[in-house]
């Protein structure tokens, strides 16, 4: 293992040079908005008498970057939140997340599995817990990883292809993207495709698992927004995570041990086409429940963000005729995924555009300069196996020791409840780095409005921008893991869709398709797309896809 020590050093440079800086301005000289209400800060400016719209929160803070600046300060339910919408800040906050970058978690999901399956995994954890799981998923990230899912890959963007014809033939709608997702996604995690691509299909078992997978989402996203009366009661949107997570957790659970079980019988031949799985496996750190924990995450984070960034793509080559035409030519060469860069700008550019994240938050690990401005750590960051940062501490008392304190008075849980938001929280500062914001801005990329993949090309004159204005995958540690899956999956079905069908925008409005926010941002509407068969172009049958 590296040595800590360039860190420390990097650190104690980086805090003298900040406090030898006379420009530098305190905390407390932040920008911040006006109506900073006891207990709920800032947050009914986003309620239904609040100038801004939760759901277009990357427009609001466009908005109030405009009145007060590229950072300032929010403070909802007891918690310093400091916007910027600075490209040079998202880059100096990734700089100073610490060796265990620390993002808020997922309180409910955190509660539950905690209580419920004694593993956490990736998404809710921080710490070292978060580590471990980390360190077992980086294989997606190797090359010789990811490309061995290659034709596997190719049989399901076929499958869809070919999914698309039976709906021309019949004349019906219903081509989701999601469904392609849900579909290529299990070849990696459970190794088993669901086949919900199959008109005929009826199996119980996969539409069970694909509406868990919507519910969970919708569960994760309402237990996460507003006040967490979960601790009190099992609210409608905690009951909805729960469901849903049993069922998704039974059915995918069983198939990996199913696949276990063959991979003791073929250990060669398996380990050869399912290397990911096979590396968990026989990770000697992880338990079976870890296995399965990382198996769920794996597949429920490639459906959702995928398929709206797949939606979204077909949208700006549907009404961008001649970059749809170049990605077409391309589409026709015998090229491996990386090697047809022109598909890969067309995502890229997508997901500057429309990213389904906008930001990238934090709890600084020590102090740091975010915009002019001394923010002060978040976060202690630890120094040693299973000590527990300030961060925790709170929050185990609160899952832990409230429902002991107060088991007898409802009433007196509430006060506790509110009583420990406003007063432990309010000692944390969140970072929140909103690259959903950074990435339409013209002081980073030439006509940051226009659809123009050309502007990642290597060969191409324009400006590329800011290598930290548009980050819709993450960086550092916590990078999202199943990139290059992803990417590569989405080439490949890119390439087989532009082979057989012209795409054409079904849309009844010219106005530019917006982002609203769930657990993740999808479109404001549906996504409407002709697929014309490009046979001479006779035929004139189509079909609407909606996502």
């Amino acid at each position: 293992m590296f040595s800590d020590r360039p860190r420390v050093i990097f650190n104690s440079v980086s805090y003298c040079v900040q406090k030898c800086n006379i420009s530098q301005k305190s905390f407390h000289e932040i920008p911040t908005p006006k109506g900073d209400w006891p207990l709920v800060g800032h947050a009914h400016l986003f309620g239904p008498n609040g100038p801004y719209n939760a759901e277009r929160l990357s427009e609001a803070v466009l908005d109030l970057s405009k009145k007060l600046g590229a950072v300032f300060k929010l403070r909802l339910s007891g918690t310093d939140i400091i916007v910027t919408v600075d490209a040079d800040d998202t880059r100096t906050l990734f700089r100073h997340e610490g060796r265990l970058p620390h993002r808020p978690p997922f309180p409910a999901l955190l509660h539950y599995r905690q209580h419920k399956f004694g593993s956490i995994g990736i998404v809710p954890g921080n710490g070292e817990d978060w580590y471990k799981f980390r360190a077992a998923i980086l294989p997606l990230l190797r090359k010789q990883i990811f490309q061995a899912y290659i034709d596997q890959q190719k049989k399901v963007a076929e499958t869809f292809v070919d999914y698309i014809q039976t709906n021309l033939k019949e004349n019906s709608e219903g081509i989701f993207t999601k469904s392609l997702n849900f579909v290529a996604i299990s070849v990696t995690s459970p190794g088993e495709r669901f086949s919900c691509l199959s008109t005929s299909s009826s199996k119980t078992e996969t539409k069970d698992v694909m509406n868990a997978s919507i519910d969970f989402m919708d569960g994760l996203y309402e237990t996460l927004v507003g006040l967490p009366l979960w601790r009190l009661y099992r609210t409608q949107g905690y009951q909805k995570l729960e469901t849903s997570h049993q069922v998704i957790h039974r059915i995918v659970g069983g198939r990996l041990q199913d696949f276990n079980a063959r991979y003791k019988q073929q250990p060669e031949q398996i380990s050869m086409l399912h290397p990911f799985l096979t590396s968990l496996f026989d990770n000697p750190t992880l338990e079976w429940k870890d296995v399965v924990m990382l198996g769920m995450e794996v597949f429920l984070g490639g459906i959702d963000a995928t398929a709206t960034t797949l939606a979204m793509t077909f949208h700006y080559l549907a009404t961008n005729p001649e970059i749809q035409e170049q990605a077409y030519r391309e589409a026709t060469c015998d090229k491996s995924p990386l090697e047809m860069s022109f598909m890969r700008a067309c995502i890229k550019e997508t997901l500057r555009l429309s990213p389904t994240a906008g930001a990238n938050s934090r709890f600084l690990a020590n102090d740091a300069n975010i915009g002019g401005y001394l923010i002060p750590a978040g976060v202690k960051s630890k120094t040693c196996p299973g000590e527990k940062t300030k961060y925790e501490v709170r929050y185990v008392f609160s899952i832990q020791s409230l429902n002991k304190i107060t088991s007898q008075c409802h009433f007196l849980k509430m006060f506790i409840l509110i009583l420990y938001i406003y007063i432990y929280l309010i000692f944390q500062t969140l970072v929140s780095a909103f690259s959903s914001v950074s990435s339409l801005n013209e002081k980073y990329f030439t006509e940051p409005m226009k659809y123009c993949p050309q502007r990642w090309l290597r060969e191409s004159s324009i400006a590329k921008g800011h290598a930290f204005a548009s980050l819709p995958f993450g960086y550092g540690p916590r990078m999202c893991p199943g990139r290059r899956l992803a990417e590569q999956e989405m080439v490949l079905l890119l390439k087989q869709v532009l082979n057989k069908y012209q795409l054409e925008s079904a849309n009844s409005t010219t106005e530019p398709v917006g982002m609203v926010y769930r657990m993740n941002r999808i479109p404001d509407r549906p996504i409407n797309i002709y697929f014309r068969e490009r046979v001479a172009q006779l035929k004139e049958s189509s079909i609407r896809a909606q996502q």
